[in-house]
């Protein structure tokens, strides 16, 4: 999240991933200044969300405002009066007040959910890309141990790690430990960083469609000496056609960028990255690479172990 003021007083922050959660928790009180003595916490599998209500709506004896933070909030679980309740408060919100909501899932198709999407600053933290997000939650997690990494470098690191914090956590701590000195290289990151597996798919998938052969080949090599099995390309390469050909589709029907990226789960330099590579390609050349994946799928798993009919397709010659 971008260092700047804080101009909301209502937040829903959605994720599995604790440690994501609490880089954009803390990020927020960061930026409030927030005192001991103004933070006061619910949890929703002990609390009722009219106790958080009656809270926010109390003046803060002891300081000038108050910052609540709610952990296991599901808006699905809301009862009836705590939403009429909800919407009183909301026309007469307390402004020196801060509601966070902490939510692990939320149910878009909830009716309640329309009001949170109209009233609340939503942070889903399972859509976070590589992105200033998480350049700087790198840059935060580097300087609290005495590191340094610069931006580029960071930038480069995600770009190997993809977007789990879980991940990015532990190969950080491969380059703490690992490293000559106190700051981190880019040939510290090739040597000890591996690629996720999420990354190397995209890029085969990219050579694929760009019919880079050298590279397909090699890549294809370096998959069987890692002992990645072609069902699990086959499965992994048929789902980057079927988004490839939903892409396709939507483009052609005239969807923006913008709204194929939203429909699909993926950023706006995704698809346009994804539509050049497109550009050459037709919908029925598309869904003709899809059936003939799906043949060689039903060959294997009929126990035909058809690896040169792969090998043959991913070349183009079949």
């Amino acid at each position: 999240m971008k260092k700047e003021v804080i101009t909301n007083n209502l937040y829903l922050i959605i994720g599995e991933d604790s440690l994501l959660v609490n880089f954009y928790l803390t990020d927020i009180l960061n930026k409030l200044d927030c005192k001991e003595d103004e933070k006061i916490c619910y949890d929703m599998d002990v609390d009722s969300f009219e106790m958080v209500l009656d809270e926010a709506s109390m003046i803060n004896m002891f300081s000038s405002r108050k910052i609540i933070v709610v952990s296991s909030f599901n808006v699905g679980n809301l009862k009836e009066g705590e939403v009429d309740y909800l919407k009183r408060y909301l026309d007469n919100e307390n402004k020196s007040v801060y509601l966070i909501l902490l939510a692990k899932k939320v149910d878009a198709r909830v009716k309640e959910y329309k009001i949170f999407k109209e009233k609340f600053l939503i942070i889903d933290t399972g859509k976070v890309a590589i992105s200033d997000d998480l350049v700087n939650y790198v840059r935060e997690y580097v300087k609290k141990v005495n590191y340094k990494m610069d931006d580029g470098n960071i930038e480069y690191f995600l770009s190997k790690t993809g977007n789990d914090v879980g991940n990015i956590n532990m190969e950080l701590e491969k380059l703490f430990n690992y490293s000559d000195n106190m700051i981190i290289t880019r040939e510290d990151i090739d040597k000890l960083v591996m690629d996720s597996v999420d990354n190397i798919i995209y890029e085969f998938t990219n050579a694929f469609f760009d019919n880079d052969v050298e590279k397909i080949t090699g890549m294809y090599e370096g998959f069987k000496v890692n002992n990645m099995g072609d069902d699990y390309l086959i499965s992994a390469l048929s789902n980057s056609l079927h988004q490839a050909l939903i892409i396709k589709i939507l483009y052609n029907e005239g969807s923006s960028n913008y709204k194929i990226a939203s429909f699909i789960g993926k950023k706006e330099f995704y698809v346009k990255k994804m539509l050049e590579r497109l550009n050459k390609y037709t919908i029925r050349d598309i869904e003709e690479m899809i059936n003939k994946l799906g043949d060689i799928d039903r060959e294997y798993k009929t126990g035909k172990n058809n690896s040169l009919a792969l090998s043959l397709f991913l070349l183009g010659k079949r």
